[in-house]
Parts: C-alpha cells; sequence; structure tokens
C-alpha cells in the first residue's frame, strides 16, 4: 500500500510538471499558433498520452485530434543524443474542409491544367467535406542515422505508407539547423487509392463534358507533353507508371534516392534525375 501510495503521489507529480512544462511551451507560441487540450498525462511505461487535442492556425482551419500518444518519451530527457526508438500514435485527426471556393492559382490556369483543377467545395459536394485520419509512426535511430515509418489511413481519402533513412542528424538540441544539417538517403512513398481519385476523375470528366476515357487520355497527353517541353530527364519507370495510375488508380509508388544523398533544404532545387527518382504501380 505504501509503495502504490508512493507511485500515484510521483506519478502526479510527473503529471503535473508535464501539464506546466507543455503550458509554457504553448505560451512561447501562442503568436503563430493556437493550442488547446483537454488533458495530458504519463502511463506507467513511460508514454504521454494528449487527449482531445486542438491545432489552429491563425486563417486556417484547425485541427482537432482525439488522442496522441509518444512512446519512451524518457528517451528525450537527455536532448544532447537522438532517441533510439519512439512510437508516435495519432488517433482522430479530424480537419473540416472550407466550404469556401478560392480563385484557381494563377501558375495551374497558365500552364493549362484548369480542366483538371478540382475546388474544395467541389470535394465537399462529392462527400469529402472531412479528413478523418489516424497516423503511426515508428522512428528509430543509430548515432547520427535515423529511419521512419509512417502509416496515415486517411480511410475513405487512401492510405500513405512512408519510408526515410536520413543521416548526419543532429542531437534534439540542434534541430534548429536540421534541413541544412540532415541528409536524405532514401526516401518511398506508397498511395493505395480508395476511390477517391476515380470519383475525382469521373467528376472533372463531366465537368468539361467528355467521356472518362476521353478525360484521361487528355490528362496524358499533357503531362508527357510539358515534360518533353521542360525538357526533365526522368527515369523510364516515372511517364510509364503515372499512365498506369491514371489508367488504372490502385497503387502508386514513388522512391527517391540521391547518390551522394542531399540536405533537406535543397530537395525542392533538385533535379528528379539527381534525386534517383523513380515509380511503380505495385506494392
Amino acid at each position: 500500500m505504501i509503495l502504490a501510495a508512493s507511485l500515484g503521489s510521483a506519478k502526479a507529480y510527473l503529471d503535473h510538471r508535464l501539464q506546466i512544462e507543455f503550458d509554457n511551451s504553448i505560451k512561447s507560441i501562442e503568436d503563430q499558433l493556437t493550442i488547446e487540450y483537454a488533458e495530458i498525462y504519463t502511463s506507467l511505461l513511460g508514454s504521454i498520452v494528449i487527449d482531445n487535442l486542438s491545432l489552429t492556425i491563425p486563417n486556417y482551419t484547425p485541427l482537432q485530434i482525439d488522442l496522441v500518444t509518444l512512446t519512451k518519451a524518457y528517451q528525450f530527457y537527455d536532448l544532447n543524443k537522438l532517441p533510439q526508438h519512439i512510437q508516435i500514435t495519432i488517433k482522430g485527426l479530424q480537419f473540416q474542409l472550407n466550404d469556401t471556393a478560392p480563385p484557381m492559382p494563377v501558375l495551374i490556369s497558365a500552364l493549362g491544367y484548369a480542366p483538371y483543377y478540382l475546388t474544395p467545395r467541389e470535394l465537399r459536394g462529392l462527400g469529402y467535406a472531412r479528413l478523418n485520419t489516424n497516423i503511426d509512426l515508428d522512428i528509430n535511430s543509430d548515432e547520427n542515422r535515423l529511419s521512419l515509418l509512417g502509416i496515415v489511413d486517411a480511410q475513405a481519402w487512401g492510405k500513405l505508407k512512408i519510408l526515410t533513412e536520413l543521416n548526419n542528424v543532429p542531437a534534439p538540441t540542434k534541430w534548429r539547423n536540421i534541413a541544412k544539417s540532415a541528409r536524405l538517403q532514401t526516401f518511398s512513398l506508397n498511395y493505395t487509392n480508395k476511390g477517391l481519385v476515380n470519383q475525382v476523375f469521373t467528376w472533372l470528366a463531366q465537368r468539361n463534358k467528355i467521356t472518362i476515357n476521353q478525360f484521361k487520355q487528355t490528362l496524358i497527353a499533357k503531362l508527357k507533353n510539358d515534360i518533353q517541353k521542360a525538357q526533365i530527364t526522368l527515369d523510364a519507370s516515372v511517364l510509364s507508371s503515372i499512365q498506369q495510375f491514371i489508367q488504372n488508380p490502385n497503387q502508386l509508388t514513388i522512391d527517391l534516392q540521391p547518390n551522394p544523398p542531399i540536405t533537406i533544404n535543397t530537395f525542392l532545387q533538385t533535379s528528379p534525375k539527381r534525386l534517383g527518382l523513380k515509380m511503380n504501380t505495385g506494392k
């Protein structure tokens, strides 16, 4: 009984300190992001749990999350080294699409992609008014190498599987400059369509008053022509997989393997060939 009372008292103290530190962190960024929650506490196995979390960026629709669990959070006590193994579970992430239809981006119209542009209002009309997602992240590190496996199950929107490996990853105390130091070694993203792409293609074909087959052929031809005009060098798998996915939108995998690895902040300025971009439509 004495031991149970002692453990209970220690946990209550840790939960109280955790709430104070979390609230202080929230105050430090309240001008950029509003964070509200119902409860934050630790489990007996060293996890941090946050119930009913709400994140709001000014002028944007808020994100609502039912539950966030960070396992083995005690590994962050020493911020001078990377945690060896962390799991993050996010359940019930909800995002409501805004009903207002913003004007079409000028660049999309200028490039001739207006027939393929879908507004948030049109998405809502197709039954996709709300995004409801569960996310599981498994992160492992070895010295300055870090690997991440992420599963994003967005239900009717589809499912994403993400695999990535980074090297030269700094300790948490130096994460402010992580984009300049960490180097992308491999990245793989697999998307499984659960009906969204089919409905979008069908709707766009109807809007443009053509058949679904005509729409797909027109889109494929447009992409091929633009890539050729831009004189972008792509692996043979890329155009083939894009065409196959448009014709039969089931799965699409995007693989990157830059050699040598590149820093994160130079990613967008790097050519597809330099990134080692490849695609396939299998698992």
